[in-house]
């Protein structure tokens, strides 16, 4: 991935049936019992580890199923900047499980002889792919954030926070850029922090997508043997088609694929208008609804600013870790099998 699409936290687990049992790791249990006492339900919680930077990783066992979910990349590093690929996270979850003596995740095997049972492989459920791209200034991020806050994706809920982040979400997955330098300050970042200057003075933008458990089973990436780093850079660019599509709007044939009776709505919005203002509750919504699918959000203002060419079309460009950032944290960690 060469550092410009990396992996922002990762849930991953798989149950060993052919190895002894290993150490147990929970941070309690949460029992619901029914008016007679009975217990009805338990659930584990999963033991948390803290690293240095005020980092953790939550990882649980009950003996043979193992579970971790975290930031395993940013684990024991400084910040989350830039991240690692596919290889890199598996290998270092794995160095994590080590060091607790915890066998590591590994690909699943089918049966080789009558009566041999199968191997289960380590299966993943949450998968969260992250860029960074450089606007040029911190201006040129919050014009980009605002511009984006205009766009709709079909059959995904939007929110947004003033002109600093935006996020499309739904059941499958959830799609969110923000600018980086802002979102490092909430975080305890010192505004003399190199990392921090570089991103303001690069107006970086950065777009997060999580993948979770249903989308990954659609896009056959649950089991570990099936995912790669190729795979996850196709799936970013395809989910995040949206930050590379010019802005339509100002088209004037944009209309004429419009409905009829949607269309004089859309030319209204297009100049500025706020239809809230014109229109009923009903009849706003209803019409907002079929919009969206022509990439028109007429519930946020119409931004109608002469933004710079770069931004309007969102050519932003990917940004590349510098020579003085690493990747390396501050423990040494066992290895892991094949290292």
């Amino acid at each position: 991935m060469a550092n410009e699409i990396f992996i922002d936290w990762i849930t991953i687990s798989q149950l060993h049936t052919e190895s002894e049992p290993f150490p147990i790791f929970t941070g309690g249990i949460n029992v619901d019992y029914d008016p007679l006492g009975n217990a009805r339900f338990e659930r584990v919680r999963p033991a948390h580890f803290k690293g240095s930077f005020e980092t953790s990783i939550r990882i649980k066992s009950d003996g043979r199923h193992i579970s971790l979910s975290g930031n395993a990349g940013r684990f024991s590093r400084k910040d989350n900047l830039f991240n690692c690929g596919w290889e890199e996270t598996l290998r270092k979850c794995n160095r994590i499980l080590l060091d607790r003596g915890l066998p590591a995740f590994t690909s699943g095997q089918v049966r080789n002889a009558i009566g041999q049972a199968d191997t289960p492989s380590a299966r993943v459920s949450r998968l969260d792919l992250t860029a960074n791209f450089e606007t040029g200034s911190e201006s040129q991020a919050r014009h980009l954030i605002k511009w984006l806050a205009t766009r709709s994706v079909s059959r995904m809920k939007k929110g947004r926070a003033g002109d600093e982040s935006v996020w499309w979400v739904n059941s499958r997955h959830m799609l969110k850029a923000y600018i980086k330098h802002i979102e490092m300050l909430k975080h305890g970042c010192e505004s003399d922090d190199p990392a921090y200057l570089f991103c303001k003075e690069k107006g970086v933008v950065r777009v997060e997508i999580e993948l979770k458990r249903r989308l990954l089973s659609d896009l056959d990436m649950v089991e570990i043997e099936k995912i790669t780093d190729e795979k996850l850079i196709q799936v970013f660019h395809e989910q995040t088609e949206i930050f590379n599509a010019v802005d339509r709007s100002d088209e004037p044939d944009i209309l004429d694929a419009i409905p009829t009776k949607s269309r004089v709505h859309a030319a209204a919005w297009m100049a500025g208008q706020d239809l809230r203002q014109l229109l009923s509750n009903g009849t706003f919504y209803r019409h907002a609804r079929i919009l969206r699918d022509y990439g028109i959000d007429i519930t946020e203002p119409r931004n109608v600013e002469a933004f710079p060419v770069k931004v309007r079309i969102v050519e932003m460009k990917p940004l590349s870790m510098p020579d003085w950032y690493s990747l390396e944290d501050d423990q040494p960690h066992l290895k892991a099998v094949g290292e």
